[in-house]
């Protein structure tokens, strides 16, 4: 017997709620991120869409040709905004790593919010919150769950099918959305999610571009077996510590 839509609801509800208590203790350990208010965070109703609840941004209005995300913060309300359909559907794809991945999203672009004004590029901006996203999951023990085999693509795939290929001006390439989680977990060679770090993403320009072409055949099994990538959680690198950091933003409210 299938479960009641309500069952279904309250059970996202639940693990929403879950996730979300995790990444609120990894913002409060995080010294960029401790002093900024903790945003609320909703699953949405049913048929209602981020977009449609927080109207006037131009980064989520389909007459702009912008894309829709199951994750927005809202920074009139300041809240984040969670599309219940389409979660759900992350929930069945990926379990709970994909919803923990778009909350987390969510709240990297909480912390962008807090900065007086949009200071990159739509692209560049989505890379930072995918890299922010992955910070601050970093800081949890949250972790994709096994699988027999392994994917290789398994810790990137919620980044890697966020969005489609049409999409990459404003989201950023399926490889670059990949890197940059995997820089905010500390996975990469490149040291964090500064405004330059992300900057150098958005145009392919990171110090070790073999990952990021792995990324973007998704075959290179060395790059991304999963067992491998979690022993090899975060890398430590000069000024660069782990788990990794927000970093200090300039300009911020």
């Amino acid at each position: 017997m299938s479960a009641a839509p309500e069952d279904n609801a309250a059970a996202l509800d639940s693990v929403v709620g879950g996730i979300a208590a995790q990444l609120r203790r990894s913002w409060i350990a995080d010294p960029g991120t401790a002093s900024l208010p903790w945003p609320s965070i909703e699953v949405l109703p049913a048929g209602q869409t981020p977009g449609q609840v927080c109207p006037g941004d131009s980064v989520k209005d389909p007459a702009a040709g912008a894309v829709q995300s199951p994750a927005l913060y809202c920074a009139a309300s300041g809240r984040v905004l969670l599309d219940r359909s389409r979660l759900a559907k992350e929930s069945n794809r990926h379990g709970d790593w994909g919803v923990a991945y778009w909350l987390g999203v969510g709240l990297g672009q909480a912390i962008l919010g807090q900065r007086a004004a949009r200071l990159q590029p739509p692209a560049t901006a989505n890379l930072q919150a995918n890299c922010l996203a992955g910070v601050l999951i970093g800081g949890t023990s949250l972790q994709p769950r096994p699988q027999d085999p392994p994917r290789p693509d398994q810790l990137v795939a919620p980044a890697n099918g966020a969005y489609g290929t049409a999409a990459a001006e404003q989201m950023g390439t399926r490889s670059q959305r990949s890197y940059a989680l995997l820089t905010g977990l500390g996975m990469t060679e490149l040291a964090g999610c500064s405004d330059g770090a992300m900057a150098q993403l958005a145009r392919d320009q990171v110090p070790d571009p073999a990952l990021l072409g792995a990324l973007a055949t998704g075959t290179d099994r060395a790059a991304f077996n999963t067992m491998a990538v979690m022993n090899r959680r975060c890398r430590r690198l000069p000024n660069s510590p782990c788990p990794r950091r927000v970093p200090p933003f300039t300009g911020q409210k």
